[in-house]
């Protein structure tokens, strides 16, 4: 298969400069990446509603030996089925706080986020089902971060080349249903991934500027931007 067409992820530095490009050994949209340090593993979207998972040094050196496969999607593992037109799906997923958080986009109705324990056992890394909740349509992205010594949950929502989107911040509560969120502002077409730094930075990743999407797209945001949460709340 011609290195070409397999999807990349792209390793930058602090400053924005590429400092590797890792060519995985598929064709996965890679509609979400995160790191669990506890394990020191990489979790990523992979096919047909898999997730796989990764050791971080094999990971970075394209070395796929160790690579392990979970089915997310069903209902293998416990919980309902992340479907979207008919099809199981992984569009996104982050772990915090040793849990692995996995959700699924659906452009017509709410999205499901499944939430499972991250355990190493004998026979290696297991997921534990734990629970699940709803959260609005057209989700793309999760992350989580402290407002005020208070844990959020944010969401990132977008369909269509020339619509705006959304962040979608909420508290954390003991609820099922995520539907409502207590603050939200617009962005550019076409957010994917998003993800909270050390520094309180919410960073935000577009597909505008993609060769799929340049000529057509509102606006095309070709970097990586962010905005801190502190002058949020301002």
């Amino acid at each position: 298969m011609d290195n070409h067409e397999q999807s990349r992820v792209l390793m930058l530095d602090l400053d924005g400069s590429r400092t590797k490009t890792i060519i995985l050994n598929n064709k996965a949209h890679v509609g979400g990446i995160s790191y669990d340090q506890k394990h020191n593993l990489i979790f990523i979207c992979d096919t047909k509603g898999k997730i796989s998972s990764y050791p971080y040094h094999e990971f970075i050196n394209e070395n796929y030996i160790h690579q392990k496969k979970y089915d997310v999607s069903s209902n293998s593992l416990g919980g309902d089925l992340l479907i979207e037109d008919g099809n199981l799906v992984c569009s996104y997923l982050t772990c915090y706080e040793q849990k692995l958080y996995v959700g699924s986009f659906n452009k017509i109705k709410n999205g499901l986020i499944k939430v499972y324990d991250i355990l190493r056992k004998e026979e290696g890394i297991t997921l534990k089902y734990l629970y699940e909740f709803k959260v609005p349509r057209k989700i793309q992205g999760i992350t989580f971060s402290k407002i005020n010594d208070t844990p959020h949950m944010i969401l990132s929502s977008s369909y269509g080349r020339k619509n705006n989107s959304k962040v979608l911040i909420f508290p954390i509560s003991k609820t099922n249903t995520y539907l409502n969120p207590t603050y939200s502002f617009c962005c550019p077409p076409m957010l994917e991934q998003i993800s909270v730094d050390n520094n309180n930075d919410i960073l935000f990743l577009f597909e505008s500027s993609s060769s799929k999407y340049r000529k057509t797209a509102k606006t095309v945001t070709d970097k990586i931007t962010f905005i801190n949460l502190e002058k949020l709340k301002n």
